[in-house]
């Protein structure tokens, strides 16, 4: 079969074609340097590739373990968050009754504050009603007794009991106590009571003590005018006993008596009974006064007494004129000056009770 030509293929000459395969064969060569080297290329990029797929593979598992970690852990916050949410549930159950016992204790507290602070104010109401009753008693000795010494002892004994249980509150009426003693120490000691003890014996006989106007005339004994001559062992004779009578009976129709002074004021019974009254009114102002040391007073009671014994009363008898006598001598007494009080000491007590009153305090209040 003869080789048909295929349409549109360009006829080569035959000289042309001897030397055509022979130039492609030479372009056609591939240096051994260059096979080798993309030899070398392709083994790397295969290594690189197998590397990078080895990494891919690691990156991916480890992805893998990691999203799974992460299921794990969100999983865990899960229960934990459940866990916690009912913890605080709990909690807040437990928190409500802990606010409830709180409350409760609460209450317990302020009940026992308030019955501690009453325990100790009932404590201390009561030392101070000790210290009190001695500042008084204190105080009547000097008001009636006129004794400083009886007031100091008083005083000491009320100082020594704040002492025993002061923590400071009482620093202000130990000072003005201490400054009352000092100023008692200071004041002169006389000897009132005994004045006070006479005066007291004055009082007793009042009652007793005659009146002017009951005094009766003085009448001559008939046995002390006897003659010079008479015998007075000798039985008197009828003419002698006569005379003697006639004589009383010349001797009666004179009588001398002073002028100086008036006649005895007539008291009826009632009007005695209130003079005697007010003679003890009298003397007992002036004993107060004494213990007072209130010398002016003192020695108007005593001059107005004398006063009163020497117009109303019988200056001859007995009685009357020893208690003249103690009367004299009770005005030569002088009281000296008033003793000092204790003023500052119960003003101080006074401001220290004012301080510790307080209204009942409930606890609603307190809160």
């Amino acid at each position: 079969m003869s080789e048909q030509t295929p349409p549109n293929t360009p006829v080569t000459p035959v000289g042309a074609a001897a030397s055509q395969p022979a130039s492609s064969k030479r372009e056609g060569v591939v240096p051994l340097w260059a096979l080798g080297l993309s030899l070398l290329l392709l083994v790397a990029l295969g290594v690189a590739s197998f590397l990078m797929l080895q990494r891919m593979r690691a990156l991916e598992s480890e992805l893998h373990r990691r999203v799974e970690v992460v299921g794990e852990q969100a999983a865990q916050a899960t229960r934990a968050t459940e866990q916690e949410a009912a913890g605080i549930a709990g909690y807040g159950t437990r928190l409500s009754s802990q606010e409830v016992q709180l409350a409760e204790l609460r209450a317990r507290i302020d009940a026992y504050e308030y019955l501690a602070d009453d325990l100790v104010r009932s404590y201390d109401e009561r030392v101070l009603a000790e210290v009190e009753h001695a500042l008084v008693l204190g105080q009547q000795q000097l008001q009636l007794a006129g004794d400083a010494k009886l007031a100091l002892s008083a005083l000491s004994g009320a100082e020594a009991r704040l002492a025993r249980v002061d923590t400071g509150r009482y620093l202000p009426l130990r000072r003005a106590m201490a400054n009352d003693m000092e100023r008692l120490r200071r004041a002169p000691m006389a000897d009132l009571s005994g004045q006070a003890l006479r005066i007291d014996t004055l009082l007793a006989v009042v009652d007793g003590l005659p009146l002017a106007f009951e005094r009766s005339p003085a009448r001559g004994a008939s046995a002390s005018t006897a003659a010079p001559g008479d015998d007075k062992g000798a039985e008197p004779t009828q003419a002698e006993r006569l005379a003697r009578a006639v004589w009383e009976e010349v001797r009666q129709l004179v009588r001398i008596e002073r002028l100086d002074r008036p006649d005895p004021a007539l008291l009826s019974p009632e009007h005695s009974f209130f003079l005697r009254e007010n003679l003890k009114l009298r003397l007992i102002n002036a004993r107060v006064a004494l213990l007072q040391r209130n010398g002016a007073v003192w020695r108007e009671d005593i001059r107005l007494a004398r006063e009163w014994l020497e117009r109303y009363y019988d200056t001859r008898a007995r009685q009357t004129e020893n208690a003249l006598v103690t009367l004299r001598q009770l005005a030569a007494v002088d009281p000296g000056e008033a003793l000092p009080g204790l003023n500052e000491s119960m003003s101080a007590l006074a401001q220290l009770k004012a301080q510790r009153q307080r209204p009942t305090v409930t606890r609603e209040e307190k809160r």
